[in-house]
């Protein structure tokens, strides 16, 4: 056999598990501590990685140590490799009926969207499901740090994608804006952003998806916004609107639980639509139960 169909010999998955915690810890005395390792040992199975690469890893800084480009590319690949690995032992069983699934989604999407789905979920399965709200970056911390299964988000930006996550579209949502009836917004004929930027605003808070549709395209008029209330999730933005804040910008479905004894006008034209999208760990092996959840979810598609 070529030997280069045996270099892998030399690897172990303890070095890698190990190599994985030095780049989420950024030393190696604090990976050894959470691997209940030495110190002498954790340097040992990096230099062994070191060797078998033939590629620096990791340079010191202080007490730290900084990972070369080369560590950054053999993460996202290691990463991807472990979590297979160790989502095997789910999927090799041979019931999950009694496995809790473990979910992170926003407050409007589980109002609106979700409890229906999840409800038609347990009719077919006894699996409890373990429900947690989160925004796009906490979804993220939890996934990486193992303590969810799946996350449900409004799609990020291209550069705000994680290359340690998987990403699959979900259901399509669209942006509209929401207000009192006797809101003068209500009444604007038509509901197009010059009429909108003449009342205060309620919009998410700046870096996010929908935040940054809404800029783009008040750029491209050149308008600009007057926002009186910035939020992390729109059921706050709707909570804001119903006491007379202002005009709240949404990106959700026109039917939704929310949005009852409010006027919504859509703004598809000026900002599109958008995805929810699924998010799990890459290389992540899917249960049964849990992907016929995801099924479900999916079938929003059809009814929006």
């Amino acid at each position: 056999m070529p030997p280069e169909f045996t270099r892998s010999v030399d690897i172990s998955i303890q070095q890698l598990h190990t190599f994985r915690k030095v780049m989420e810890c950024g030393g190696y005395a604090a990976a050894a501590k959470v691997s209940h390792l030495s110190t002498p040992a954790v340097w040992q199975h990096i230099q062994a990685l070191e060797n078998a690469y033939g590629v620096q890893l990791f340079e010191r800084v202080g007490r730290q140590v900084k990972p070369t480009a080369a560590a950054t590319r053999l993460h996202e690949v290691v990463d991807e490799i472990l979590v297979r690995l160790e989502s095997a032992f789910d999927v090799v069983q041979e019931s999950h009926s009694e496995e809790a699934i473990r979910i992170v989604t926003g407050v409007r999407m589980m109002i609106e969207d979700l409890a229906g789905p999840f409800a038609r979920f347990r009719q077919r399965h006894t699996n409890r499901l373990e429900i947690r709200h989160g925004n796009n970056a906490r979804a993220e911390e939890l996934l990486l740090a193992g303590e969810t299964d799946i996350a449900m988000s409004l799609e990020s930006g291209f550069q705000q994608e994680s290359p340690l996550i998987h990403y699959e579209p979900a259901y399509l949502v669209e942006f509209f804006a929401v207000t009192n009836p006797d809101h003068p917004f209500a009444k604007a004929k038509p509901a197009s952003l010059r009429s909108l930027v003449k009342h205060e605003l309620i919009v998410t808070v700046p870096g996010t998806h929908g935040r940054n549709a809404l800029d783009h395209a008040l750029h491209k008029e050149g308008l600009h916004a007057n926002i009186a209330v910035e939020t992390d999730n729109s059921a706050f933005t709707f909570a804001c609107v119903r006491v007379g804040m202002g005009v709240g910008i949404v990106a959700g479905r026109l039917n939704g639980e929310l949005c009852k004894g409010l006027v919504i006008r859509s703004l598809r034209q000026q900002l599109g639509q958008r995805q929810i999208v699924f998010r799990w760990r890459k290389g992540q092996l899917l249960t049964e139960p849990v992907l016929d959840l995801i099924d479900e979810v999916k079938q929003l598609d059809n009814s929006l």
